[in-house]
């Protein structure tokens, strides 16, 4: 009688607790990301109209906007925007049982968990854990004071801290398992390290800016190739640091449902 009862929760023991699947979490992960992806579009409607304003007239505001692509907060937030939309067409076909056979949707499927893993959590907790740090000893480092006038604060908070809010809604309700190999991840992860690498260090040495004033005042000194190597672990550590958690929250199960 009892383990009839058993089989019937939607719950799979494993290793280190229990295993919710993942049909429990759609609905709700699916209203959570549909909110998610609408304040993020709000906010980048609200930082569009504030940077057609006369005030991008002003010098530092225009290097400030010419240099938009340039910031990591910026390919983050498209990561992650990228994200949401992948994975709330991803719960739309299986909800509703929409090209399940789809072969495209059936590989974007497929590739949704490793692109949380592999790129959207490591890059937000990386952009996160470096600015707010910086900010608050000497924001001129990486937010001059003049973005005020046009980036609100909580367009800011938006972009460096409401990412951070993202990534553990999905870490919590997107149940995934430790990969037995990292090294497909981990590719990824270079590939953007070094993709953002080469832009930044491109655009320095044709324009002579960079887009943190930091990066000013260490260029040319040890500390520069130095402050790469300290994001590099840094980012490291952001990925490897998810795969604790998820065990903590979803348990060790090797096979955890898509």
């Amino acid at each position: 009688m009892g383990s009839k009862n058993q089989g019937n929760r939607s719950y799979r023991r494993t290793a280190k607790g229990f295993l919710r699947k993942s049909e429990s979490y759609m609905p709700i992960r699916l209203a959570g990301d549909l909110v998610l992806v609408a304040a993020h579009g709000i906010n980048i409607i609200v930082m569009h109209l504030a940077l057609q304003t006369d005030i991008m007239k002003d010098k530092d505001l225009t290097e400030f906007h010419s240099l938009q692509w340039k910031y990591i907060t910026i390919w983050n937030l498209a990561f992650q925007i990228t994200y949401l939309l992948m994975a709330i067409a991803c719960d739309i076909s299986s909800l509703f049982k929409i090209l399940e056979e789809n072969k495209i949707v059936e590989q974007i499927k497929r590739y949704r968990k490793t692109f949380f893993s592999a790129v959207v959590w490591p890059s937000s907790i990386l952009v996160s854990s470096l600015f707010w740090p910086i900010f608050l000893y000497d924001r001129e480092l990486v937010f001059p004071s003049y973005i005020d006038k046009v980036l609100s604060t909580s367009s800011n908070h938006m972009i460096h801290s409401f990412i951070t809010v993202v990534v553990v809604w999905e870490l919590i309700t997107f149940p995934r398992s430790r990969p037995q190999s990292h090294k497909w991840n981990l590719m990824q992860l270079a590939v953007i390290y070094v993709a953002y690498l080469v832009v930044f260090i491109t655009n320095y040495h044709i324009t002579g800016l960079w887009p943190y004033p930091l990066l000013y005042s260490i260029y040319g000194t040890i500390y520069f190739p130095l402050f790469l190597f300290a994001v590099l672990i840094i980012y490291l550590i952001a990925y490897f640091i998810q795969w604790p958690l998820v065990s903590l929250i979803h348990g060790s199960s090797k096979k955890a449902a898509e």
